[in-house]
């Protein structure tokens, strides 16, 4: 071997232009958004605990409580944190557009985690109001504010692919629902005598989330070859146009369907189908597991069909799914029927920001959702009291057969919309 092949190669200066700086703000936006992506799941899984009142009200209707409290009654603070999560969508979506979304979502945090501590201050039936303050009040407005936030900010992130960058915002949500069951079951549990200990305990855990998820939000920086526009319709002007309404319609019927069924599924299941209360207990876990898959599923699907083709396929799923529950004696076929339901329930989460985006522009898509958000919660306040309703005066069979012939002809209401003109901000 010659003596000049053990020589080290010299090192050739580098060919080439170096990085123009479009392209070093592109791998910043690329390494910021996989951080965002992780701190909005953290910050959403306190939010989607509210899908977990419903242990928190056995225990306070328990007879070895402090509260003994009847099934109306401790229903009452879940009903009232739906009737005003609209305020804080509203509230949330009006602020987008003057502060960061790091200032909103620390907002949020303290008011939600707070409103749980203010109610696990409640010692007894005599404290019942801290409950509708603290739970129902507070948090309720934190809870608005907190899920309107992520999702308008990460699809600022992913222009291109809003539906799934909402998806991924509200799969953090759906995700919540599913891990927050068994720790408020080993809490009620532990605090039999005094089960507002375990919002006490909840509350201490979800201000610490909330506010280290939320200590990472940002708004992307501005591409040089893409300067903001004011572009887009304002919420004044979308409250003036037909689709709208349309819109916000679709999204009611939609959680409408899925809310109604989580609401009294346990109890259906075991008289349609003759499943034991226990694992009628252990499918309303399983079909938040699946609600929870809906939500980035759906975004990734509506990209390749269309966003109002994707709400059609949904809301026929959900009202034949329905229908063929309310005739199904089978605990087998049950389970999938309901979880096509849940899957779809999701998605309807992920798409809609995805939509408002489309046909308002992107400018003022938090405070136009915000608004639409009223769909939500009227489904959430009287979809579970509807459905109870109409199984207690006749049967679950004619409760879901009813409930799935509304979704099927709500199923036309995607048809009649239509992008509206553009408009000047």
């Amino acid at each position: 071997m010659s003596q000049t092949a053990l020589l080290p190669r010299p090192v050739l200066p580098r060919t080439g232009p170096p990085p123009t700086p479009h392209r070093r703000l592109a791998r910043r936006i690329g390494r910021r958004r996989a951080v965002l992506v992780g701190a909005v799941v953290l910050n959403q899984l306190a939010y989607g605990a509210v899908y977990s009142w419903s242990i928190v009200s056995a225990g306070l209707q328990s007879p070895h409580s402090a509260f003994a409290l009847g099934r109306d009654r401790a229903a009452l603070p879940f009903a009232a944190a739906h009737a005003v999560v609209f305020l804080g969508t509203v509230l949330g979506g009006l602020l987008m557009s003057r502060r960061s979304p790091r200032v909103i979502a620390l907002l949020a945090g303290l008011l939600y985690a707070g409103g749980y501590l203010v109610a696990g201050c409640a010692h007894g039936r005599q404290d019942f109001w801290l409950l509708l303050l603290g739970y129902g009040g507070i948090s309720g407005i934190g809870l608005g504010l907190g899920y309107i936030v992520p999702t308008t900010m990460l699809q600022r992130w992913f222009p291109g692919h809003r539906a799934l960058a909402a998806g991924a915002a509200t799969g953090g949500f759906g995700l919540g629902s599913v891990l927050s069951a068994p720790l408020c079951r080993l809490l009620v549990a532990h605090f039999t005598v005094d089960p507002a200990r375990a919002l006490l305990v909840l509350g201490t855990l979800f201000l610490a989330t909330t506010l280290t998820g939320a200590a990472y939000f940002d708004n992307p920086p501005v591409r040089p070859a893409q300067p903001t526009s004011g572009a887009g319709h304002r919420p004044a002007q979308a409250l003036r146009s037909r689709q709208w309404y349309l819109l916000t319609l679709m999204l009611f019927y939609n959680t409408l369907a899925g809310i109604s069924l989580l609401a009294v599924v346990a109890p259906a299941a075991t008289s349609l189908t003759g499943l034991s209360p226990a694992l009628a207990a252990v499918l309303t876990g399983v079909l938040g597991v699946f609600n929870t898959v809906g939500r980035p599923l759906w975004g990734w699907l509506s990209g390749r069909t269309g966003l109002l083709r994707a709400f059609v396929v949904m809301l026929l799923v959900q009202g034949v799914g329905l229908v063929v529950l309310s005739r199904t004696t089978s605990a087998a076929l049950f389970l999938p029927l309901a979880a096509l339901v849940c899957l779809c329930f999701g998605g309807g989460f992920a798409t809609m920001p995805a939509v408002v985006s489309e046909f308002f522009g992107a400018a003022h898509a938090g405070a136009v959702y915000g608004l639409m958000l009223v769909g939500w919660g009227m489904a959430g306040l009287l979809g579970p009291l509807a459905i109870s309703r109409v199984a207690a005066q006749h049967s679950y069979s004619v409760a879901f057969l009813e409930l799935g012939a509304i979704t099927l002809a709500a199923a036309l209401l995607p048809r009649l919309a239509e992008r509206p003109q553009a408009r000047s901000a």
